[in-house]
């Protein structure tokens, strides 16, 4: 699929960012230019680093913004962004990576595969970069901008307290944009960030509550749980709060399943956790 080039006073120039502070002159594209101009699109950013309980957020809340019609845009770096494209892809949706590099510079071995399936299936790439330019430091987060100008509003997955996701957080409040911030545990080191935006009042915290607020439709029922999710919620209520490791231990079940579970719970809102503690609410 061949790129090509949309200039600043084109037609096909997204109007959203004729805005964006920091001009861009055009941009390049490669696949389903249509995407610029939807109404709805989130971005969704997070760590590279990204963590076991990262990797089970985007698995609730993907296929629940694809399913209501939500186009997600984000940086097609590892960790949380190639996730959240993957995961974008697998339910039906449609996806925009914008680069930090140039649209025909290479792509890494192990993405290319991820990379081609996005053009499949009618997704976009965008770079205001020469298309050969490799990436530098500051391409990255100057192509938050253009991310988050793109969108309609910002959740923030996992970020370190340093992490380029909170420079995307800050575009967002300069724009005006909805942020919202996952939290996580005081003993993450990639929810400092995530915790700290919440904190100062910078963003709104993003729970499973978001999919049932008035006029927006989600595919989780409140109250509906898994059986192995209503056994824990038993234990806990019998047994009171208790660690992971106990949980596992009485329930007879692996530890990984158990965490799986609980994180579920946790984004449900039926269970909190304090210094590795676990309790229902």
């Amino acid at each position: 699929m061949e790129s090509g080039y949309v200039g600043r006073d084109e037609a096909q120039f997204p109007e959203r960012l004729l805005q964006v502070k920091g001009e861009i002159r055009g941009l390049w594209g490669r696949g389903n230019w249509e995407l610029t101009q939807r109404d709805k699109i989130v971005a969704i950013v997070g760590s590279r680093k990204m963590s076991r309980y990262g990797k089970v957020v985007l698995a609730e809340i993907v296929p629940k913004l694809v399913e209501q019609g939500y186009t997600t845009i984000s940086g097609f770096m590892y960790g949380i962004d190639i996730e959240m494209h993957r995961l974008t892809i697998e339910n039906g949706g449609k996806t925009i990576g914008v680069l930090g590099w140039g649209i025909e510079a290479p792509i890494m071995p192990e993405n290319q595969s991820l990379y081609h399936k996005v053009l499949e299936s009618g997704g976009l790439f965008l770079s205001e970069l020469e298309p050969k330019r490799l990436g530098e430091l500051w391409t990255f987060p100057q192509r938050n901008r253009i991310v988050v100008g793109l969108c309609d509003m910002v959740i923030v997955v996992e970020a370190g307290i340093k992490s380029g996701s909170l420079n995307s957080a800050e575009w967002g409040r300069k724009m005006g944009k909805p942020v919202y911030s996952v939290p996580g545990s005081i003993f993450s080191p990639v929810s400092e960030g995530c915790n700290w935006l919440l904190a100062q009042g910078f963003a709104k915290p993003m729970t499973m509550g978001f999919f049932h607020t008035p006029g927006v439709k989600g595919t989780h029922t409140p109250g509906v749980l898994s059986q192995s999710e209503s056994n824990l919620i038993t234990l806990l209520t019998v047994e009171g709060p208790q660690s992971l490791n106990e949980l596992a231990r009485r329930a007879s079940r692996p530890v990984g399943e158990v965490s799986a579970n609980l994180t579920s719970l946790l984004l449900k809102g039926e269970v909190g956790e304090e210094r590795g503690v676990w309790g229902v609410l």
